[in-house]
Parts: C-alpha cells; sequence; structure tokens
C-alpha cells in the first residue's frame, strides 16, 4: 500500500534588525500568527547569520518577511544590506512582507518595499507598529503573519 504524502507546509521565512527588540516582538507575532494558519517559520535576526546563509535559506522558502525599525528615517543598515543582495536572486512567485517599529515617522518598511519591488515578488501591504507591541498591536502583527500565511497557501 503506497502512502499518501500530505502537500508541505509553506515555509515562511522572517528576518529582522532591531535595536531595542521592538521590531523583533513584532516579528514574533508575525510568527505566531503564520504558524497559526499552517505555516512553517524560521525566524532570523539579520545580525545572527550571514547574509549568503540568509538568503539562501529565503530561496527555498515561498514567502519572506522582513523587518525593521526605523533610524534617521530609514531601514537600518544590515536590513538594506540583505535588501539590495535579493536584488540579484530569483524571487518570482514569493509573497514578501515588510515591517517595522518605529518611534516618530516609521519609513523602514515602505523604504524596504520600494527596494525589494525588483525582485518580482508579490508584495503585501506593509505593517507598522509605533513601540513595542502588546494588545491590540501585538494582534495585528498575529493577524499580519496570518494573512502573510493565507496567501503563501493559495499560491
Amino acid at each position: 500500500m503506497r502512502k499518501i504524502m500530505a502537500d508541505p507546509k509553506p515555509k515562511l521565512v522572517i528576518i529582522y534588525g532591531t535595536g531595542t527588540n521592538n521590531t523583533r516582538a513584532v516579528a514574533e507575532g508575525i510568527e505566531s500568527g503564520a504558524r497559526d494558519e499552517g505555516a512553517d517559520t524560521v525566524l532570523l535576526n539579520v545580525s545572527d547569520l550571514s547574509k549568503e546563509e540568509i538568503v539562501a535559506e529565503i530561496t527555498g522558502a515561498q514567502g519572506v518577511a522582513i523587518g525593521s525599525p526605523t533610524y534617521n528615517r530609514k531601514p537600518i543598515p544590515a536590513i538594506v544590506t540583505l535588501a539590495e543582495m535579493l536584488k540579484g536572486v530569483d524571487m518570482g512567485g514569493k509573497v514578501c512582507a515588510t515591517f517595522g517599529s518605529y518611534g516618530h515617522s516609521g519609513e523602514a518598511p515602505k523604504t524596504l518595499k520600494r527596494v525589494l519591488k525588483p525582485c518580482n515578488m508579490e508584495q503585501m501591504e506593509v505593517l507598522r507598529i509605533l513601540g513595542k507591541p502588546s494588545g491590540p498591536a501585538l494582534d495585528e502583527c498575529r493577524e499580519y503573519g496570518a494573512e502573510i500565511a493565507i496567501n503563501m497557501l493559495e499560491k
């Protein structure tokens, strides 16, 4: 008797940079929501691995979420470097989400979305969270993660 294999779960790689752990908390909320919808997730701090290792992880995934706090109205340099590296990789067909936490202006997720546009991914609306997420803001992070997973499952 042959065993019927179920479709593998879609994989979402969530990469973030953080200074005060606020963006990490956003990333963890996104991860929770995506897992609740049935996605496998990998959560990576951009400073823990080489950019090449992160790109390799992303290439085997159906979705990527990249987050950065906003510093001086921009994403942090390590995240910008990663986003620039992704321009040279065929990312067609992947779901792409950008997110971040901020204290004043919150431009980082929108800037990342713009930088990643040439990668030919299905881009979602950005998620911007003021400060460290808790209560309704943390629920918003989970809902965003669930939305990413649903988009991946529909592909």
